[in-house]
């Protein structure tokens, strides 16, 4: 799981002065009422207005799900956004229900250090200790290595649909070559936990979920958080999207009788809300089941991760910040589904955001969230006012790829939503609105792009000799494109797509004025290179970055805002007419 950047924060200081709160009584304030059902909102929070101005913008251009926030120990945001189920069109609300994927692994950590605690084990305990039949290479695995995912083992076995129990699983683990002697490595590993889940059974005597809810869940006051114990109202549960489809639930999706297989227990499918998640935050401050001595050791970092970004703890991913200090934090995806706790333990803020669909997903809204609640200076998307009318089955009858020029613009239906992917000059000078001067410079650009990623794709080892300053070795700049390129193997083309401008508060903004965005297809995998040029019109550097596209909200009947998926917020008008597509001046039709 990749950590999201951190980008700039404002600390800000104030009173909750006044609240409001859907069916609750206006005089009570965040510590009183914490976790009902109903949204909150204290008004007297900037950091909680502005949160929740951002994730209304959010939901018209996608955003389903919801989030809680607190500063100190006021739950200063608790609400939900779009929709939990498209098809009856059910809210997503604080209560609802879905899986937090690898946020899981904290409770792990949590039951672990918990039976240490007691007694009952030690995290410098060997494998040999709870499995028997340990092949030689895998004996010295301390359960301090499965947490840390420091032991070597496989990042997986099997399918999250595949019913396996738990000897077919264990026996497979074992038999897995691993990529590292244990306690020289770092490497994500889920297979890991699903180990240390048995090792709670046999140590406890009882079923992983049944020590979890008795243990940790029930007494932190979270009923509504298990796998199949809590007497959940089906109404309750989130159906996930993906690519604007519906994909459905993960909750008994390849489960044996007691929860989920071993593919996915222990290490991920842990069901939850918003609302249980606010209560779980004291026993991570160590005010909880675990003293604070444990959950000190349960949050600390123990092993480097991200090219030395974070260190991973058990269970979490925690590094320091030039600003905000510490930060803990972990965040769990299934590419549907999605969840992200995010805590600022020296800020004393909090929030825990979870959706389920996979076009505008939640843990991409988290660096954002702290922009909106703390950074002066951050761009909000622009507040776009839905036609509730709009039909979705029209959305996907308009779902195809429209061309103009020498680009295209390809729309996939997301409820009565269209995402724009954009693609060649034409498209990029009109949906970015381009000056004449820009339209010169940026299609130079993208001819000496061309010439060098034809280089490229012949193994040319200077193949950025055209782009970089003189001064620069072309060698150097060109050797991570070939690196990253035979790392993944058999390379199909390079595509120059177009250039765009970095205009203030877009993420390429501080690397340069222009960007190129370039798709490298492979056979079985894709990559998005934005080369970012500094103002000499020399390359300076490639960041990572999603395909530019833009969200069509319907606005009226034909009508629709397209804006742009990040800062900042290019917004642009279009219609349909005669089953083309109308921007401005320029018709872009289908193929017939």
């Amino acid at each position: 799981m990749k950590n999201f950047k951190y980008i700039t924060i404002l600390i800000c200081s104030f009173m909750i002065a006044a609240c409001t709160s859907k069916n609750e009584n206006p005089a009570q304030n965040a510590i009183q009422a914490p976790f009902h059902s109903t949204e909150w909102l204290a008004e007297g929070s900037e950091a909680g207005v502005n949160i929740d101005r951002y994730l209304s913008a959010m939901e018209a251009f996608g955003f389903s799900g919801a989030i809680i926030v607190s500063e100190g120990d006021q739950v200063v945001l608790r609400k939900g956004y779009g929709l939990a189920d498209r098809e009856s069109r059910r809210p997503y609300k604080p209560n609802t229900i879905q899986t937090s994927a690898s946020i899981t692994k904290q409770f792990t950590g949590a039951a672990i250090l918990l039976l240490e605690s007691r007694g009952e084990l030690s995290v410098t305990d060997p494998l040999t200790k709870y499995f028997e039949q340990v092949p030689e290479e895998k004996q010295d695995i301390t359960i301090h290595q499965l947490l840390t995912h420091s032991s070597g083992l496989t990042a997986g076995f099997g399918d999250d649909e595949d019913p396996m129990d738990k000897h077919t699983y264990l026996a497979g683990v074992l038999a897995q070559p691993l990529y590292f002697d244990p306690g020289t490595g770092h490497a994500y590993s889920n297979s890991g936990y699903s180990l240390l889940g048995m090792i709670v059974e046999q140590v406890s005597g009882v079923n992983y979920e049944t020590f979890l809810r008795n243990e940790l869940l029930l007494p932190s006051g979270m009923t509504n958080t298990g796998y199949v114990l809590p007497d959940w109202n089906p109404e309750n549960m989130a159906v996930g999207y993906r690519n604007g489809e519906t994909w459905g639930l993960v909750h008994k999706r390849g489960w044996i009788e007691d929860g989920p297989n071993w593919v996915l227990r222990a290490n991920g499918g842990l069901h939850t809300t918003v609302e249980d998640m606010g209560k779980w935050l004291k026993t991570v401050q160590g005010l909880g089941v675990l003293d604070e001595d444990a959950a000190k050791r349960w949050t600390t970092g123990y092993e480097i991760e991200n090219d030395g970004f974070s260190e991973y703890g058990y269970g979490w991913r925690v590094f320091d910040h030039n600003r905000w200090g510490k930060v803990i934090t972990h965040g769990g995806s299934n590419l549907i589904f999605e969840a992200d706790f995010v805590w600022l333990p020296e800020k004393d803020f909090f929030f825990y955001i979870q959706g389920n669909t996979s076009m505008v997903t939640a843990r991409s809204q988290s660096a954002n969230i702290l922009n909106a609640a703390f950074d002066s200076s951050f761009v909000m998307p622009p507040l776009v006012e839905v036609d509730e009318s709009a039909d979705s089955a029209l959305a996907h009858q308009r779902a195809e790829t429209y061309h103009l020029y020498d680009g295209n613009l390809e729309l996939t239906a997301d409820d009565t939503r269209l995402v724009a992917k954009v693609a060649g000059q034409s498209v990029f000078d009109l949906m970015f609105s381009h000056n004449d001067d820009q339209k010169i410079r940026f299609a130079k650009l993208n001819e000496r792009t061309r010439i060098a990623m034809d280089k490229m794709q012949a193994g040319r080892k200077d193949a950025l000799s055209g782009l970089v300053h003189e001064e620069t070795d072309a060698i150097t700049a060109t050797a991570p494109f070939l690196r990253r390129i035979n790392q993944i193997g058999n390379l199909d083309s390079l595509h120059v797509i177009g250039t765009f401008a970095n205009a203030p508060g877009s993420r390429f903004y501080e690397s340069g004025p222009w960007t190129t965005f370039v798709y490298a297809e492979f056979a079985t995998w894709n990559q998005y290179w934005n080369l970012v040029w500094g103002e000499d019109e020399t390359y300076r550097e490639d960041r990572r970055g999603p395909w530019p596209a833009f969200t069509l909200v319907p606005t009226a009947d034909g009508q629709y805002t397209g804006v742009r998926q990040e800062a900042p917020w290019d917004v642009i008008e279009l219609r349909f007419g005669d089953e083309c597509l109308v921007i401005g001046e320029k018709r872009a039709c289908p193929e017939k």
